[in-house]
């Protein structure tokens, strides 16, 4: 056995303890080194351009069309609705054997931001490109027919214009609905439901006036409330808003004319703001109301349209198949249960194949919002205020009731608003998913 003296002993521990110093630095710098690494970002790939070869314009071919006859309705421009259109198609037609890069822009002056795609036609290949430029908000608040200009420019990568066009259009006001056939866009009613209106929520806070300790909870029910008390807490609410309706003295007219070439599958609808403003109103304009003060408390309103009337409804609860039924035309002198008594005839007389139902929260779903506020004042009570100036006046007459003539007493006047009027049977199905039949209760 070999003896190691003490001073090579000592070397060799003095060998040791250097080399585990040495690599534990090592390995510490690694470990940081590899750290840092993972912690720096990846670099962003720089931007690809596209280097493709000129094309000869005389290989470009372009037609524009406007699927919608040129007219243009605000409440449904860039929806998904079932029957509309975009403000026009530009279809570019590459007849050479190379791709092609254009830049679009459409602009309707005055009434839209300009709208910019860019987009590479294939070869040999025709791109239809659906143009729908942004409304500004004065496309909203316009309350009349306007025409307009559409203008359409298709530009080359080196800004050489390929392709300009311009088109008449025809803006409606923001306040008309186009219908479509079979009431296909009934859901976009909704639109008109605003429940964050200032005007509404007044409402609202007058209709607790009208129940005990002013409570308007909703479908908060207490934990120990049964199905009856429930249906009670509901009732009491619906008629809390009814009686505040009542007490603004609100009347009925007919709806202003709608210009265009839809006036059978068009309706001009008033805002909730507007119908408390002006204290007059048709079936559609107090239904909308009314659904945007139950939507405000939490609840699930529905209109209800059948042939040449419209009328409102709330259901019992938040997953309650039953619904309380209300016929607003009864305003100013009728009451709650003569609302509800009405809207039952309604539906009584009417085969279910002409009843159409759209649920607002179901339309809520699919994204469908309320119009944009257009900076209205709309006092709720104290009498109608004065109508703008050119405001169509209502002549005298009565709507006829289902059953019977309407009271003498309420100021209302035959409704001559042609969407109304123009309703299809719904038989054969719907493309309408916020729409169901209504079914009485």
């Amino acid at each position: 056995m070999v003896r190691l003296s003490h001073r090579a002993l000592a070397v060799l521990a003095a060998v040791f303890f250097v080399s585990t110093v040495v690599l534990g630095i090592s390995l510490g710098a690694t470990w940081v080194y590899v750290a840092r690494l993972l912690q720096k970002p990846a670099p962003k790939p720089g931007p690809v351009r596209a280097r493709l070869a000129p094309v000869s314009p005389l290989l470009l071919q372009y037609t524009l069309d406007l699927p919608g006859r040129g007219e243009i309705f605000p409440a449904l421009v860039g929806s998904s609705a079932a029957e509309y259109w975009p403000v026009a198609v530009l279809t570019v037609t590459n007849a050479s054997d190379r791709p092609v890069l254009v830049t679009i822009s459409a602009e309707v002056r005055d009434w839209t931001r300009p709208s910019i795609i860019t987009a590479v036609i294939g070869p040999r290949e025709a791109r239809p490109v659906r143009l729908n430029p942004e409304l500004l908000p004065a496309a909203y608040s316009n309350s009349e027919v306007r025409r307009a200009t559409l203008s359409v420019r298709v530009a080359a990568p080196n800004g050489e214009t390929l392709f300009a066009d311009t088109r008449p259009v025809l803006l409606h006001s923001g306040a008309e609905l186009f219908w479509g056939q079979k009431f296909a866009n009934a859901q976009y009613v909704v639109r008109w439901i605003t429940p964050h209106d200032p005007a509404v929520m007044r409402l609202v806070s007058q209709a607790r006036q009208y129940l005990p300790r002013g409570r308007l909870g909703g479908y908060n029910f207490p934990p120990e409330a049964t199905p009856a008390a429930m249906k009670r807490q509901v009732r009491q609410q619906a008629e809390a808003v009814f009686r505040a309706l009542k007490r603004s003295g609100i009347s009925y007219v007919s709806s202003i004319f709608v210009y265009g070439e839809f006036i059978n599958q068009a309706q001009r609808i008033r805002l909730p703001s507007e119908t408390l403003q002006l204290s007059n109103a048709n079936c559609m304009d107090v239904s909308v109301l009314f659904a945007s003060a139950i939507e405000n408390l939490g609840m699930r309103p529905v209109v209800i349209i059948v042939p040449g009337h419209a009328f409102v409804g709330v259901r019992y609860g938040p997953d309650s198949t039953e619904t309380l039924y209300l016929d607003l035309t009864v305003l100013p002198q009728g009451s709650f249960a003569a609302a509800e008594k009405r809207a039952q005839e309604w539906l009584q007389k009417t085969d279910n194949e002409h009843q159409l139902m759209v649920d607002v929260a179901a339309a809520r779903a699919l994204g469908i919002y309320p119009l944009p506020e257009q900076n209205a004042t709309s006092p709720v009570a104290g009498g109608a205020a004065a109508p703008s100036p050119g405001a169509k006046a209502a002549a005298p007459g009565a709507e006829p009731a289902p059953g019977g003539a309407r009271p003498a007493s309420a100021q209302f006047v035959q409704t001559s608003d042609a969407a109304v009027n123009f309703f299809l049977p719904c038989a054969g199905g719907t493309s309408n998913p916020c729409a169901v039949r209504a079914a009485s209760s």
